[in-house]
């Protein structure tokens, strides 16, 4: 697997809910009350601060200088308390600096969640000198910037929990990113990955076995059971002719691709679209329009974040609203919701749309539409869980004398299925896993059309890629045919409609596998 990941950051989300109805024990740490001692009445200020952290000590330090702080001393008696000075404050001042203090109080991520993979430790702060570090703080803030810091803004799930991974600044292998997708997973509620493989239009690559593996374990094991939420930005590479069906990681039955839409309802001149898109959130465009507002490095506000990289944190908040409203809700339940909750309106005016067999309205660009957080949280809030689901497979026939196409025939093939006798009623994804050889992979074109004559666009031209490996056992994953009946006959298309300067060419399908996911039963009844 290609080690070229681009650097959009990797933040985990995690919330603490708790509801007690009647009497309850608590710790006497809990009556420490974690403000000035009658504020009302203080006449000055000093320029020194106290705060309490379990961090290692030399983490604390570094911590602290990268925030413009003289070396943390440890107060004497009181053990885990430091405190710290501003040599650019005065000794004494009638106002308090509370942007100052909150700058502290922000550093104060979830230690139980975070590491640094490539640095080897537990603190996650970016590297200030190199600017690309500022994706994770940027994204972070977006989910849970706190509620009136008087700084910049606020997080959707204000009252969530976060915690940072450092995973791409340095060397990333398959075993890290399998680290960093279950870390701390019986903590962790949602995992927000702005990052992916590079948008240059040139690559096909997902995570590897193991990360494979850890993703199938968070969903099966992580929030005891119910299952981690995994949020991934969609790409940036459209101006590049790229497509995420290219991107192993959207097109993961258990991640949840997310776009972008700019303020004014139109796809943004990066965003990339394929069918395993589920759902679109606000982000901006390349031109001078408005774009996000949210944290950043330095302790400073950005007020341009943008690209689909700020589009996915705003899900994860909405997410987490809903795991705020309804904590038993599964990884599946999340996505049924998305697929329930999103409009389709504000984005009309944008070519693509077309409704499936179930009745669900969906574009390639945008997935199922913009994502409407008061009707998700109000469905979610008295959600029942969906039955279990079943996964049926089917391989397409393919005869050896008609396996072959190019630019002058189209590969055919049909296949016809019961849904495994009847174990899958309603769909929820289907994936193609494709075997073809071609000598310009990003020239191949695949088309599936359902037993109700529903037909996707599994995967686009990506004029840029020439490469001549075609795919092995590439999986692609989509959702237009969400709810559909699998039973009858499926008809998979592959063809080479670009290469006008390449009329000679020649390619052979060597397998082709339908992969249907879903229930015997109504998951809405």
């Amino acid at each position: 697997m290609s080690l070229n990941k681009e650097i959009i950051g990797l933040l985990y989300l995690c919330e603490y809910f708790y509801f007690i109805v009647g009497n309850y024990l608590i710790k006497p740490h809990e009556l420490i009350i974690h403000h000035n001692h009658g504020e009302n009445s203080v006449n000055h200020y000093s320029n020194v601060w106290y705060f309490h952290s379990t961090d290692d000590l030399n983490e604390v330090h570094e911590t602290i200088i990268q925030q413009g702080f003289s070396f943390a001393q440890p107060v004497d008696g009181i053990p885990n308390v430091y405190k710290v000075r501003r040599e650019d404050h005065p000794e004494i001042h009638h106002e308090p600096f509370h942007n100052t203090t909150n700058i502290l109080k922000q550093n104060n991520k979830d230690e139980e969640i975070s590491i640094n993979l490539n640095w080897n430790k537990k603190d996650p702060m970016p590297r200030y000198e190199d600017p690309t570090n500022m994706h994770g703080t940027r994204c972070a803030g977006e989910i849970a910037m706190a509620a009136n810091n008087t700084k910049c803004g606020v997080g959707v799930a204000y009252n969530a929990k976060v915690g940072g991974i450092v995973l791409l600044d340095g060397k990333t292998d398959d075993e890290m990113e399998a680290r960093a997708l279950i870390n701390a997973n019986s903590l962790v509620d949602i995992y927000s990955g702005s990052w992916g493989p590079k948008d240059d239009g040139l690559m096909v690559d997902g995570p590897g076995v193991v990360a494979q593996m850890a993703f199938e374990i968070g969903a099966t094991k992580g929030r005891n059971g119910r299952g981690s939420i995994y949020v991934f930005a969609s790409g940036n590479g459209r101006m590049l002719f790229d497509n995420c069906a290219s991107d192993g990681y959207v097109g993961n039955i258990y991640t949840v691709a997310i776009s972008s839409v700019t303020m004014d309802g139109r796809a943004p001149e990066y965003a990339e679209r394929c069918a395993a898109v589920i759902a679109t959130a606000y982000s901006g465009g390349l031109d001078n329009g408005i774009k996000i507002v949210t944290s950043d490095i330095n302790n400073t506000c950005t007020l341009s974040h943008t690209g689909t990289s700020a589009a996915a944190p705003l899900a994860a908040g909405v997410i987490a609203l809903a795991l705020e409203a309804n904590g038993d809700l599964t990884w599946r339940d999340v996505q049924h919701l998305l697929v329930r909750n999103c409009e389709v309106g504000p984005l009309l005016k944008n070519s693509g749309w077309s409704t499936n067999a179930a009745g669900f309205v969906f574009n390639p660009q945008f997935g199922f539409g913009l994502l409407n957080a008061y009707k998700l949280v109000k469905e979610a809030i008295s959600w029942n869980t969906v039955p279990e689901k079943s996964i049926c497979a089917v391989n397409f026939r393919i005869p050896k004398n008609r396996k072959h196409f190019g630019r002058a025939a189209k590969f055919v093939s049909t296949v016809i299925t019961n849904g495994c006798n009847g174990c899958v009623r309603y769909l929820e994804h289907v994936q193609l896993c494709v075997t073809i050889q071609y000598p310009k992979r990003g020239m191949v074109e695949i088309n599936l059309r359902s037993p109700k004559n529903t037909t996707c666009k599994m995967m686009e031209p990506r004029p840029l890629d020439e490469s001549n490996r075609g795919f092995f056992e590439w999986k692609i994953k989509s959702l237009q045919f969400w709810g559909e009946d699998p039973i009858g006959e499926w008809t998979v298309f592959v063809k080479d409609e670009t290469s006008n300067l390449f009329t000679g060419l020649t390619g052979s399908v060597e397998k082709l596998r339908l992969i249907m996911h879903g229930t015997e039963k109504n998951p809405y009844n």
